[in-house]
């Protein structure tokens, strides 16, 4: 009930958003659409209520706004509660989160005054009654329209006829005669009849045409089943004043339409006439009796006035057809267009393409944090974090056992027809366990049932099991978003180790090969034992380390022979691994243990540590196409001007793929990021370039790139295009410098999380820093920037701008600053300086600007 509950009210709010914006395009297109239209217009909210989640767009309007969890609705009322008895945590300055006392937790699913939990039960049985109420109240007007009796007046039916007729009305229409209801009304769907008073049936031949061509239009339109519907939509979402007033809205324009309809079967000199008999009908009508809403000729005072006016206008969109029907038919184009899809998802989800590939599979901690919750009773909330989590393209369906302790959630897979690796599956669904014990407090267990697979075996872990290789408790990684962030980074980075099991016997390798994997960008790794020694591993064994610093990337091996020569036979051993950033500080850190057992050295299992074969070879090969482009073009990135942090973006426009010969066609972009000013800004690199990238495949699935081919510079740029690429992708190819933005985005999201992992906060852009040069003779410009630098490396690295940028040598940051003041006898003074992060100046120079002369002297006093 709580997964239907918090479906409507998502669905509830989106609907919404899309009334609002069709109420208020409807304001400004008042006199420019018909009546029709306007009506027509409104077919979009209702498709939204039908079909609350569409395919996915970039042109959507949800993608402007941040995800709607529909837990978070009702979450103010729970926070109510738990405040009431919650202990306060301790957490950043500026974050505030409460901790609910234990004993509250243990019967969290049977809390008697959770208001959370009894709302959907609320809006259920408020809906069932107003449901009942509708067909009761339906029922009770059939049955007393039965003691109504059908017209049999010829001259009646003879108007009718003609009125069917004139509106291509083939089906057998009845008229009723009763005193139900005191206004003509269209009744019934199947067997449709249309209700007159025995005032209306004495009207004059040309007022009985009218109201006849009014009920007519209503069942040509089909507007009782759309009656109907909103009836439905009404009772479900009762506690919406919005999607209230907007079925009032529906219903007005759909009666002007009708209207609309009626009248252009009519002559001019009738429409007059109609206006008129709209108002003999409103003075006739007292107050409806209690029965659900029916479509009828008559309305309200204020209603029929605007029925009244559009009346007057027939003749005028009439004139302006195809006009009208242009904006209209825009109108809902776009509306759908932005509406009527969904908000490109920004999840890490796998696809087909990696679902071996998860050594660097990342997650969105943000995006995670916000289903945090004490409990694992909200349905609702639990899966969409399930959602959130790799796999989710093959997830199921899912169960929750909350009746008693243990706590748990069953997650099912299908990976039917796709090649999994097991033992690396494995690594991830402890991931996803971790992750789950550390968001959700009272959730116990967890199993991640698994078709398809050669050995479809359960996953099951327990949080007492999971905790004993935390060093605190899984659900205190939550307490604040930025402990939950280092939490995820920590898990996501890897320890890669090949083969799990080692005898010194074994000749087919020298010990247990290590490797370390992170989404963060990483400089360097470094290992070290407490017994044995590493061996870095080029093809050859090397003298043996206890400690060793090593590329990223590259693995190192393990063996149980000491420095001395001696084997080491002890218990246990254990091994810990630092990623340290592009300036050398810690990033990450993490420990495995090597037990001893009868001759064999075994890797203890622990999160984060992972079998993978692929760590005998120096440098890993990519397994999908992605990380194949990806390393393609990083390695391209080396042509360029070096700073900080590489970056890349790629759009793969197409793959074509023969006898394990791949080639990618994409719209490809490079650069290298610093700080300039203290902006984090691209300071070299590439547009969009248009690449194609030919790779081979080998039988293990790993890519190496063959040739990297781009087209020529100059006047033969746009016949090398058409070569390099099948005509199908010209218009992109030609054009690649609109996708450039979309590029820059994905350089500078990959900026801001190497900002991320060094701790520093700073605005990222791809874009160009505007600077400010140095206002002296140009003469004594050049010199200083371009002569000068030659001999003096400290001119050299700093600025060619007033400001600075900054540069990391053997691992420490230092700021290169170039300013302009003036001397104490007038002239212009240009410093150069280098200081460290603490501000201590390592190195400088000033230059007195005489004329075109820079003149080099001692720092000002």
């Amino acid at each position: 009930m709580e997964g239907v509950f918090h479906f409507i009210l998502t669905t509830s709010f989106y609907a919404s958003i899309v009334g609002i914006v069709i109420l208020l395009l409807k304001v400004l297109l008042k006199n420019k659409l018909s009546p029709k239209w306007h009506y027509l217009i409104w077919s979009v909210l209702l498709l939204k209520l039908l079909i609350p989640f569409g395919p996915e767009s970039t042109v959507s309007f949800f993608n402007v706004l941040p995800r709607v969890e529909p837990q978070n609705i009702t979450q103010s009322m729970t926070l109510i509660e738990q405040h009431s008895t919650a202990l306060p945590v301790e957490t950043d300055k500026n974050e505030i989160t409460y901790e609910v006392p234990v004993q509250q937790q243990v019967n969290a699913d049977k809390a008697p005054f959770d208001i959370k939990a009894i709302l959907p039960y609320l809006w259920a049985a408020s809906t069932f009654f107003m449901l009942l109420w509708l067909f009761l109240t339906y029922y009770s007007l059939f049955r007393k329209l039965h003691k109504g009796s059908s017209i049999q007046d010829e001259r009646i039916l003879a108007i009718l006829e003609t009125c069917k007729q004139r509106l291509g009305v083939n089906r057998t229409v009845t008229l009723v005669l009763q005193d139900v209801i005191e206004a003509p009304a269209l009744f019934g769907a199947i067997k449709p009849k249309i209700l007159l008073t025995p005032a209306v049936i004495n009207l004059n031949e040309k007022q009985l045409e009218y109201i006849l061509l009014h009920e007519l239009a209503h069942y040509k339109r089909r507007d009782i089943l759309t009656n109907y519907l909103l009836l439905a939509f009404q009772a479900i979402h009762w506690f919406n004043p919005v999607l209230w007033y907007c079925f009032k809205r529906i219903r007005q324009d759909m009666e002007v339409a009708t209207d609309e309809r009626a009248l252009l079967t009519l002559a001019q000199t009738d429409h007059k006439d109609y206006g008129k008999t709209l108002l003999a009908l409103l003075e006739e009508l007292s107050t409806p009796k209690l029965a659900p809403r029916l479509l009828g000729m008559a309305d309200n005072k204020k209603d029929m006035e605007r029925r009244i006016r559009m009346i007057k206008m027939v003749d005028f969109f009439k004139h302006k057809r195809n006009h009208t029907i242009a904006i209209g038919v825009i109108c809902i184009v776009i509306l759908g267009g932005l509406f009527l899809t969904n908000g490109k998802s920004t999840e890490d989800n796998l696809n087909d393409s990696d679902i071996n590939s998860t050594a660097l599979a990342t997650y969105d901690a943000a995006s995670l944090f916000k289903h945090k919750s004490l409990y694992i009773g909200d349905a609702s909330n639990a899966g969409d974090l399930v959602g959130k989590l790799p796999f989710n393209n093959y997830r199921n369906g899912m169960s929750l056992a909350t009746e008693s302790e243990p706590y748990g959630i069953t997650v099912n897979y299908d990976f039917t027809g796709k090649d999994i690796d097991t033992d690396r599956m494995s690594s991830i669904f402890q991931d996803h366990a971790c992750i789950m014990f550390a968001l959700i407090k009272n959730l116990d267990e967890i199993t991640f049932n698994t078709l398809g697979t050669d050995d479809p075996q359960p996953y099951e872990y327990s949080r007492a099991e999971l905790q004993k290789v935390f060093d605190t408790d899984l659900w205190s990684y939550s307490r604040n978003s930025s402990t939950f962030t280092k939490f995820i980074n920590d898990l996501s980075f890897k320890v890669l180790i090949c083969p799990g099991s080692y005898t010194p016997a074994m000749s087919s390798t020298q010990g247990i090969h290590l490797s370390a994997a992170s989404p963060l960008p990483v400089g360097k790794v470094i290992y070290s034992t407490e017994n044995g020694v590493f061996l870095s591993w080029d093809g050859k064994a090397s003298e043996g380390f206890t400690t060793i610093e090593m590329p990223y990337g590259a693995s190192v091996c393990w063996s149980a022979f000491n420095q001395d020569g001696q084997i080491y036979e002890g218990e246990s051993n254990i091994i810990t691994v630092t990623l340290l950033n592009i300036e050398g500080k810690p990033l990450s850190e993490k420990s495995l243990t090597i037990l001893y057992d009868g001759g064999f050295y075994n890797v203890q299992p622990s999160p984060g540590v992972e079998l993978d074969g692929s760590v005998l070879s120096a440098e890993r090969k990519p397994t999908n196409i992605e990380d194949a482009v990806r390393n393609a073009l990083r390695d391209k990135g080396d042509g360029y001007l070096h700073d900080e942090c590489k970056t890349e973006g790629h759009l793969i426009l197409d793959t074509v793929e023969k006898d394990g010969i791949i080639t990618v066609y994409t719209i490809a972009s490079t650069g290298w990021f610093g700080f300039e000013n203290g902006i984090f800004t691209k300071v070299s690199g590439s547009g969009a370039i248009p690449s194609v990238m030919i790779f081979s495949k080998n039988d293990k699935g790993e890519y190496d790139l063959l040739e990297y081919k781009l087209p020529e510079d100059g006047e033969g740029y746009g016949d090398s295009l058409k070569e390099l690429f099948p005509k199908k992708l010209h218009n992109k190819v030609f054009y690649a410098d609109k996708l450039y933005p979309e590029l820059m985005k994905m350089q500078e999201e990959q900026a801001t999380r190497y900002l991320q992992s060094i701790g520093r906060k700073a605005k990222v852009t791809a874009e160009h820093v505007d600077k400010k040069l140095a206002d002296i003779n140009v003469q004594a410009s050049n010199k200083l920037t371009a002569e000068y630098t030659k001999y003096d490396e400290l001119l050299n690295n700093c600025p060619y701008w007033l400001g600075t940028r900054e540069q990391i040598e053997d691992g420490i940051r230092y700021t290169y600053q170039k300013s302009q003041s003036k001397t104490s006898d007038g002239y212009d003074l240009i410093a150069f300086s280098k200081a460290t992060e603490d501000g201590i100046i390592v190195e400088e120079r000033y230059y007195k600007i005489v004329g075109s002369d820079p003149q080099l002297v001692d720092a000002p006093k």
